[in-house]
């Protein structure tokens, strides 16, 4: 994980200078603590910070420049594949002074021009400045876990791996996307917002996941989209579970490559355990291992997988640092989290991340695994069981509606007939997912139970749009590739990027390998969710590879915090002072006296407001930052 600044001018326009591009990447110091370096060519300029995983000498410095300077790239993120690919490359001629990745990309590049993304293993954002064809070159990997923004202004284009690498530029007019901060209030969680290319700050835009810009120096663009997951399910192959298994073991493989020492996020759940346990296994014997295996763990008064957690230890010797959150402490650096994240966060929950990244700093750990992805592309979340449902129901599958549905209410939480009843009612929306007409309706009904409503000033809440499960198809497949592509996920990356990210650490998510990923979605429903369980087809390739508390636990707890209970008690006055006497008041974004009375019911016991209060107090210190000139608190 690296950090990268850059700017293309105009023709006719002033050239980039190296000391500006310095300020910019200077900002984004902490992606990048180890190396730094700045690239100035004709109408191009590129700044670079380093975090050194592989090949930690100085033949990894960037910007890197090939030997007959043709070529100028810039990279933040990892090629896992490069062992393999440096092979092939060298066999066809190419020659490498470095060991590391970065050398791979450079000669990739060269060989198969601005295809070879299409050969990548891996998680990046890069910028390829070809002098030889007058062009300069991006590209983002395919579910966008490493960040890129930019910024089109009369001068040229400004790029960068942060918002804030963007503010330092001096090019960004200082302008708001008011309509993107309605949203928030109006759903209160940026992870129900549709996925674009959008940001909060107006004219600043994310490059697309999985996309490819080319742009002349005659002022030609071509966009391309390189990548996508499977439109339709397959057939399952003759051994899911073993084939899930084969691509999983490779991922984690790859996944492991490092010259620095590698971590793991753990939880009592079951994609956590399954990377510690792969882990544990490709480390070896614990009595021989060089070093410990180093897991880091999220604990609260408010939930308990310690059975759990213990479980996984005694199986794979890990040694534990966990993180248990002081309220005063958290509260006091949200504003520093913020200003890492550069944009509102979704919850409480990212803060609690932020907090265990730094814990990892704290032991000497540059890289750490961890479970994202796993619940969008094979099925953990439960609101995907409704879809399992319809998914049967639109395919005349009527004995596994009837097994499914009965499983589902064996558990207690609903009945049978209610879960017949919603399968219906979500075949209607599914059958008209085709229909403009009914899509906008079924969008403006969606927004209009948004849970903001009642707080949000009229004028300012008109502004607000449709969240992302507004409308469309309701096939479980169709759910997932949303929730992969849409929203959740892309959210979870980013706050994972920027939680990592701010504490120079390395986050990799070994479920996004693009080959693990497009098998997990093509499969068969049976196999991604079947009889109430989750993650069917995980469970099953995990059997006999995790402990069994943690296989075979139905209960999914997520990354549950104890915010609702500190607004009502030890944070319930810092809170009210930030609230109704901050900048947030004067915007006139929130009925303040209708946010009080929540506030008030909430500290009573009367309701949970806690997103309301949340919302409210991040976005008074993210307005008090940004009025500020986004310093760093």
């Amino acid at each position: 994980m690296c950090g990268f600044v850059g700017f293309l001018s105009l023709p006719g326009q002033q050239p980039p200078e190296a000391r500006w591009l310095e300020r910019m990447s200077d900002v984004i110091a902490h992606r990048g603590p180890d190396d730094s370096g700045t690239y100035v060519d004709g109408q191009v300029g590129l700044g670079f910070r380093r975090l050194s995983i592989l090949d930690l000498s100085s033949a990894g410095h960037q910007p890197m420049l090939t030997p007959d300077a043709a070529q100028a790239m810039v990279f933040n993120g990892e090629i896992f594949n490069y062992v393999e690919l440096r092979q092939e490359l060298a066999a066809l001629g190419h020659q490498f002074s470095s060991s590391g990745d970065s050398a791979v990309l450079m000669a990739a590049y060269r060989q198969w021009g601005t295809r070879c993304v299409e050969r990548l293993v891996g998680m990046f954002a890069f910028c390829v400045h070809d002098r030889a064809r007058g062009a300069i070159f991006f590209a983002r990997d395919r579910f966008g876990v490493k960040p890129l923004y930019l910024l089109r202004t009369p001068r040229g284009i400004v790029f960068g791996s942060e918002l804030k690498a963007i503010r330092a530029s001096g090019l960004w007019d200082g302008r708001l996307n008011e309509d993107r901060f309605a949203s928030l209030l109006v759903h209160q969680r940026t992870d129900l917002l549709p996925e674009t290319d959008e940001t909060f700050l107006a004219g600043v835009v994310q490059f697309p996941a999985a996309h490819t810009l080319d742009i002349r120096m005659d002022g030609a663009e071509t966009m391309r989209r390189y990548w996508s997951l499977p439109d339709r399910t397959a057939s399952a192959p003759a051994d899911p579970v073993a084939e899930f298994g084969r691509l999983f073991d490779d991922s984690m493989r790859l996944r492991m490559r490092a010259d620095v020492p590698v971590g793991v996020m753990l939880s009592g759940g079951m994609d956590s355990s399954s990377i510690a346990c792969a882990m544990a296994t490709i480390v070896g014997d614990r009595a021989t291992r060089p070093e410990p295996l180093h897991a880091f763990c999220y604990e609260s008064e408010d939930f308990d997988e310690s059975q759990q957690l213990a479980d996984t230890v005694a199986q794979t010797g890990v040694e534990v640092h966990r993180y248990r959150p002081d309220p005063a402490a958290v509260w006091h650096e949200m504003p520093r989290a913020l200003w890492h994240h550069d944009e509102p966060i979704h919850s409480a929950s990212v803060l609690m991340g932020f907090g265990l990244y730094r814990t990892a700093a704290d032991h000497g750990i540059r890289v750490v695994l961890g479970g994202q992805g796993a619940d969008e592309t094979i099925g953990g979340y439960g609101y995907l069981f409704d879809h399992l449902l319809v998914t049967h129901a639109a395919a005349g599958r009527v004995d596994r509606l009837w097994a499914d549905s009965g499983a589902l209410a064996a558990g207690g939480a609903v009945t049978r007939g209610a879960l017949l009843s919603r399968t219906m009612r979500r075949m209607r929306a599914h059958l008209l997912a085709g229909n403009p007409s009914y899509r906008r309706v079924a969008a403006g009904r969606r927004l209009a139970e948004a849970p903001g409503w009642k707080y949000v000033s009229t004028s300012f809440g008109a502004r607000a749009t449709p969240g992302a499960d507004s409308a469309g198809p309701q096939d479980l497949h169709s759910k997932l590739i949303a929730a992969a592509t849409n929203a959740p996920l892309p959210c979870y990356l980013r706050a994972e990027d920027r939680n990592s990210a701010a504490h120079s650490v390395e986050a990799r998510v070994p479920f996004l390998d693009h080959r693990l990923a497009e098998f997990c979605v093509a499969l068969p429903p049976q196999w991604q969710m079947r009889d109430g369980w989750n993650k069917y087809v995980l469970r099953e390739a995990m059997r006999g590879r995790i402990p069994e508390s943690v296989r075979a636990r139905r209960v999914k707890f997520g990354f549950p915090t104890s915010v609702r209970r500190w607004f009502a008690g030890p944070l319930a006055a810092s809170a009210r002072a930030l609230i109704l006497d901050g900048p947030l008041r004067g915007t006139g974004w929130l009925q303040m006296d209708r946010v009080e009375s929540a506030l008030d019911r909430h500290v009573r016991g009367d309701g949970d407001h806690s997103n309301l209060l949340f919302n409210a107090a991040q976005l008074s210190h993210w307005l008090t930052m940004h009025q500020g000139g986004w310093q760093r608190p």
